[in-house]
């Protein structure tokens, strides 16, 4: 067998990681405080939401699905645990009982496309708005509060690493797994890549659909929990926006939105470009106004890289 050259291994590195370590150059050499022990502990806390909601996005990718909704379940999950214990339930069982509902969801956005062969976009998109809009009535359009010291144990630090930070960890083993080692992660590929096999194999694509939709539902409402641990509060439009950012994750971190290529390895990569420069950004004093500009023309810049360097690969 040949031995791979030092050329041939660098070519084999995702693009996104030289984006990243080059994001981190710039901002440090304008920043020196930007290479702190805190602030990189600050990114990797921030992280965690949007890195569980990119590990949902991506399993729907690769059956050539997506998923806007994701958002808007972030939001109900934190806006039921807090509403829930305000009505006297036990916090601890509020959680348990809006991520329940959170796959309940995922398993009816999952019906819809598979039974009725509805775009994804479509059904996400407006189960974005049922769900959203649930979670303004339950609100009456405000943040609602409830103490609790819950909030700090998931968030508290262990062994140096905060404690949402190894739940995110978990997630993505989770996940792994299952895309890897199970019949489910096999017939998710499949959908993407060869649906017509799963027919020939006896296996009904429709349920397999569903079963993927729930999952993703499972995974964001983990990421709502560790949302509501992290503001402390049922907010009803605390993740607007971030359902982009969790598809452009994906994207940059190497899953193909056709063909049902990728995985969530390089979706972690993609999660870290964006919250390193984010957080850059905030680091270096650029105004709240421009960012949100900033931030989106940068990772858009690295997609239109990240397309052609893998173009130029597949030649």
């Amino acid at each position: 067998m040949k031995k791979k050259s030092f050329v041939d291994v660098l070519k084999s590195v995702p693009p996104v990681l030289y984006m990243l370590l080059l994001m981190i150059i710039v901002f440090s050499v304008i920043e020196p405080n930007y290479l702190s022990t805190r602030n990189f502990k600050n990114i990797l806390v921030q992280c965690v939401p949007l890195m569980i909601m990119a590990f949902a996005q991506t399993v729907t990718i690769l059956t050539e699905g997506i998923d806007m909704s994701l958002n808007a379940v972030v939001n109900i999950v934190t806006v039921l645990s807090v509403w829930l214990a305000t009505k006297g339930v036990p916090l601890l069982l509020g959680m348990l009982i809006s991520v329940l509902v959170a796959i309940l969801i995922g398993a009816i956005k999952g019906f819809f496309v598979a039974k009725f062969e509805l775009p994804p976009f479509i059904v996400t998109y407006g189960m974005q708005n049922i769900v959203n809009s649930i979670a303004l009535l339950l609100t009456s359009g405000a943040s609602i509060y409830f103490a609790s010291t819950i909030y700090q144990s998931v968030t508290k630090t262990f062994f140096i690493v905060p404690g949402n930070v190894y739940v995110a960890i978990l997630m993505f083993i989770i996940t792994y797994v299952m895309l890897k080692r199970t019949k489910l992660g096999a017939n998710i590929r499949a959908l993407g890549g060869n649906p017509e096999s799963l027919t020939l194999a006896g296996v009904n694509p429709s349920t397999s659909l569903i079963k993927t939709y729930a999952f993703a539902g499972f995974l964001t409402g983990i990421a709502g929990l560790m949302m509501l641990c992290r503001v402390e509060s049922g907010q009803p439009i605390v993740a607007n926006g971030l359902e982009f950012q969790a598809v452009a994750a994906t994207v940059l971190g190497g899953t193909s939105l056709r063909h049902g290529k990728g995985g969530v390895a390089g979706t972690i990569l993609g999660v870290l470009l964006i919250q390193v420069i984010q957080n850059g950004l905030n680091v270096i004093g650029v105004p709240a106004i421009y960012q949100s500009v900033s931030t989106g023309g940068i990772v858009l810049t690295a997609i239109i890289i990240n397309a052609l360097i893998s173009e130029r690969k597949a030649k």
